[in-house]
């Protein structure tokens, strides 16, 4: 095809988005005669020139490819600026200028109505234009796909921290009393359930899971709280850094004092923040000792936490991306995933809102856990994890005659 191709990264890059990129150069190679990747999404197009991508196509580039793919961020730059129309006619009148009609957006709700905006700008001027909005979020939400690229990553950060920081949490438990961790994710609780992913016994972390889905008692929170204290020891409680409160209100709104971004939302990372005012809450009403911790976009960037099923999928929807710009049907597609990751495709407007957790993956009876079908639908997506020894006697238990005779067992020693 002797024609070009413009692709652009939009939103919070995750670890992965750049094997998306990967993918979508790789199969660009022989369909288009010019890939131009746009910098900062649509935000610079006014006063920036595309860059061109089209040697990273050939087939001898292959290794610099394999790289990208390893390479966390987004290394085109991304954006959360509200588009506007000027920003969607300079970009039309880029692509026509170097005679492109077809445009891969890689991102998530945000660039998926940004996808659809310029569908419909493009369709009023009769400008003929394809479009194929490639998915990639840390909060899962997007609609019609059931593991968005950069999901399984960042969940296997949050399920490795909650698991790895209760085994320094049991060893400190007869001085620290309780711990909340704070995910990301605005309005939906998918990354806050992910802790649960490794969870083997019902003492493991997370001991509570606090996510939008569900609104907030205070009160029904403290006695938890006091309950599960006095059984285990420990706490550890798991937050979406936004919740709703029994009353339908933003749970801790008087504390969440963020800034706003572009698209006008409070920016509750860069606020006091829901895991610290629960923290506050806990010490006031309770006396414990309660500390929060807030990784932030630590959860989503770090390559070394990067799940290799979640990072083949994010190259395998970038591959799909370019032929799908060839398929009959709407001419603003966006790719979907399915539970068994297979790959399709669906009108870009229909991926526009977000999906919350689904009912089914929520406790029927504890209002703060989560059902075992998410462990059992979600695991796959985080690719396997070693196990450890979390409790030294369930190591030694099997040892117990020999304490009769006083004599200590190392751990993992068979005794005769």
């Amino acid at each position: 095809m002797s024609e070009a191709l413009f692709v652009f990264q939009g939103g919070g890059p995750m670890a992965v988005t750049n094997a998306t990129l990967a993918g979508v150069l790789e199969s660009a190679h022989g369909r288009f005669s010019r890939v131009l990747g746009l910098r900062h999404s649509l935000e610079t197009i006014d006063r920036s020139r595309p860059l061109d991508l089209t040697p990273l196509t050939a087939p001898a580039r292959s290794g610099t490819r394999a790289r990208l793919a390893r390479t966390p961020g987004a290394i085109l730059g991304s954006s959360r600026e509200k588009i506007s129309e000027s920003r969607i006619a300079a970009l039309l009148d880029s692509m026509r200028s170097y005679g492109a009609r077809y445009i891969i957006g890689i991102g998530g709700n945000g660039t998926m109505a940004e996808l659809d905006q310029l569908s419909e700008f493009a369709e009023a001027g009769s400008i003929d234009l394809r479009i194929v909005g490639a998915p990639k979020t840390v909060d899962n939400d997007l609609p019609g796909v059931a593991f968005a690229p950069g999901y399984g990553s960042a969940a296997r950060f949050v399920a490795l921290a909650v698991r790895d920081f209760d085994c320094d949490f049991r060893a400190m438990r007869t001085f620290d009393d309780v711990t909340i961790l704070e995910t990301m994710g605005r309005d939906t609780g998918w990354l806050a359930a992910a802790s649960v992913l490794l969870k083997e016994s019902p003492s493991d972390a997370p001991h509570i899971v606090l996510m939008p889905e569900r609104p907030v008692d205070e009160g029904q929170l403290l006695e938890r709280v006091a309950q599960i204290h006095g059984e285990l020891g420990r706490v550890i409680i798991v937050t979406n850094e936004m919740l709703k409160a029994s009353d339908g209100s933003i749970l801790g709104a008087a504390a969440q004092d963020g800034p706003t971004d572009a698209l006008g939302r409070t920016m509750y990372s860069l606020s006091t923040g829901t895991g610290n005012y629960l923290a506050g809450l806990i010490r006031k009403k309770l006396g414990l000792q309660t500390r929060c911790l807030r990784p932030g976009s630590l959860g989503r960037a770090l390559s070394c936490c990067v799940s290799e099923i979640d990072r083949e999928l994010a190259l395998r929807v970038g591959k799909a991306a370019t032929p799908a710009l060839e398929e009959d049907g709407d001419r603003v597609m966006m790719l979907t995933v399915a539970r068994d990751l297979s790959i399709h495709t669906q009108p870009a407007k229909s991926g526009v809102g977000q999906a919350p957790v689904p009912e089914e993956f929520l406790d029927p009876v504890d209002r703060f856990g989560i059902s075992p079908e998410f462990s059992q639908k979600v695991h796959k997506i985080i690719g396997p994890v070693e196990p450890i020894v979390s409790d030294v006697m369930g190591v030694v238990g099997q040892h117990r005659a020999a304490d009769k005779l006083n004599s200590p067992i190392a751990i993992g020693q068979d005794a005769d």
